[in-house]
């Protein structure tokens, strides 16, 4: 390989570091239900807020009092988490895939009393 190519592979290889690094940079992280943490307290957090894939959402709030459950649409209405991803920690952060993600608390009723929230990614 000559010297010109060898250049030409480490300045596209730096490149490329400088390129992934400025989109994992640029990703915002939301906190679920703003200052309140995820929890009775959402009233329409999501709403007016404008999400892109890659963002994050952290979810605050006691572990044992609540959970978060990934779940699908029919989930989401129904407030089942059955085959659900289950987060637990009280301090879990979820990177958003583009389209609509879903999340409910399945401890005791909590979900039917509004601990849940859709978010769009674009």
């Amino acid at each position: 390989m000559s010297g010109g190519n060898k250049v030409t592979i480490v300045a596209f290889a730096m490149m490329l570091c400088i390129l992934l690094h400025t989109n994992i940079s640029n990703a915002a992280t939301f906190p679920a239900g703003n200052a309140n943490g995820w929890g009775f307290s959402l009233n329409g957090w999501p709403n007016g807020k404008t999400f892109k894939a890659g963002n994050v959402i952290e979810f605050k709030y006691p572990a044992g009092v609540h959970n978060v459950v990934q779940v699908s649409k029919a989930g989401f209405d129904s407030c089942n988490g059955a085959g659900g991803q289950v987060h637990t920690s009280g301090d879990d952060k979820i990177t958003l895939a583009k389209g609509t993600s879903y999340f409910i608390c399945t401890i005791g009723q909590h979900c039917a009393a509004g601990v849940k929230a859709a978010v769009t990614a674009s």
